[in-house]
Order: C-alpha cells, then sequence, then structure tokens
C-alpha cells in the first residue's frame, strides 16, 4: 500500500510538472509498453528455465505460451509505435480516476465499522471519480488538461490515503486504551473478605 502511494504521488506530481512537454505523452505510452513487456518476459523464464512437474498446467507451455507471446507483442509494439497509442492515454486515465476514486468511496463504506469517518473525507474520492467521469465523457483533446487533471487527481488520492491511515492508527490507539482499560478494571475488582460469622 505504502508504495502504490509513493507511484501515485510521484505520477502525479511529474504529470503535473511536465503537463507541456510534447513528449511526456510518448514517454508514459512506452513505460505502459514496458510494463506489459514485463511480466511477458517472466513469464517466459518461468516457462522454460524452472524445472516444474509436467502435470501442472499453470506453467505448462502449450497453456501459457499463446498468452505470453501476446503481450510481449503488444508491448514490443506500444513501445515502437508509441504515438500511435497517445490518443487512448486520456480514456486509460479516465478509466484509472474512476476506479481510484469509487475504490476509496467503497473503503470510506466498508471502513465505517471500525474507523470514525468524517463525511467530508468522501469529498476527494468522489471529486477524483467525476473527474474521471468528465475525461471519459467530453471531448477533451489538449494534453496539458488531462495530465494537470490526473496528476491532481493522483495526489489527492495518494494524500486520501495518508489521511485514513492516520485515523486507522488514531483508532487502533483508541482501541487498544480501552482494552486495557477494561483489563485494569476487571483485575482490580476489590477482595471480600469472609467473616468468622460467615464461615
Amino acid at each position: 500500500m505504502v508504495l502504490t502511494n509513493v507511484i501515485m504521488l510521484a505520477l502525479g506530481i511529474v504529470l503535473v510538472v511536465f503537463c507541456d512537454d510534447a513528449r511526456m505523452a510518448e514517454l508514459i505510452a512506452i513505460a505502459l509498453g514496458v510494463l506489459f513487456m514485463a511480466p511477458s518476459l517472466f513469464s517466459l523464464i518461468m516457462l522454460f528455465f524452472v524445472n516444474v512437474s509436467p502435470d501442472d498446467s499453470r506453467y505448462n507451455p502449450r497453456y501459457n505460451l499463446l498468452p505470453v507471446i501476446g503481450g510481449l507483442s503488444f508491448g514490443v509494439v506500444i513501445v515502437l509505435k508509441a504515438a500511435l497509442f497517445v490518443p487512448l492515454l486520456k480514456y486509460l486515465f479516465a478509466v484509472l480516476l474512476i476506479v481510484g476514486g469509487l475504490y476509496y468511496v467503497f473503503y470510506l463504506t466498508f471502513a465505517r465499522g471500525r474507523v470514525i469517518v468524517p463525511s467530508w473525507y468522501y469529498v476527494l474520492p468522489c471529486a477524483v471519480t467525476v473527474s474521471g467521469l468528465v475525461a471519459l465523457v467530453l471531448p477533451i483533446s489538449s494534453q496539458t488538461i488531462v495530465f494537470v487533471t490526473t496528476g491532481i487527481s493522483l495526489m489527492a488520492l495518494a494524500m486520501m490515503s495518508v489521511l485514513l491511515a492516520f485515523a486507522e492508527r488514531a483508532a487502533a490507539k483508541m482501541r487498544a486504551e480501552e482494552a486495557a482499560k477494561a483489563a485494569a478494571s476487571t483485575t482490580d475488582v476489590p477482595a471480600i473478605q469472609v467473616s468468622d460469622d460467615q464461615q
């Protein structure tokens, strides 16, 4: 979770700072191509260089070679023809914001059982979801607008994660203190002295 937040924050800062760079969109497309190629290369190594049981269908080349080659080929095409995929980045970023915003909305809803969640916590994820829907629906062709909106939204989601982490830590501390008080109250019960008449 920490690594994800760091990546979101770093990507958001990069998108905002270099929003006017004409080369940035192609670099992002190339990075996506590399992300497609990396797991495919790893799977190829697993298929041909790791000794596994022939009965294990998970690493059987007959079942896995086709999707691995497909993913690797798609990654190579993206890297070599990155300019063709630049117009699709808007839709990719829009879906990313919608999924990220809805994730935090549902997370906050289910976290109410263990954490006190103020209503204003929902503002950021809802705003991110709306911005993703707007970017998906409206014909926005400006790279600057898309990158700045996506960058700010990613930084907002990273900040949301930090707020949730502090809230959950405070809630866990309160539960620990309440449990300690309950344990102390049960052990501090005064002993009852039995008189000779009662015996």
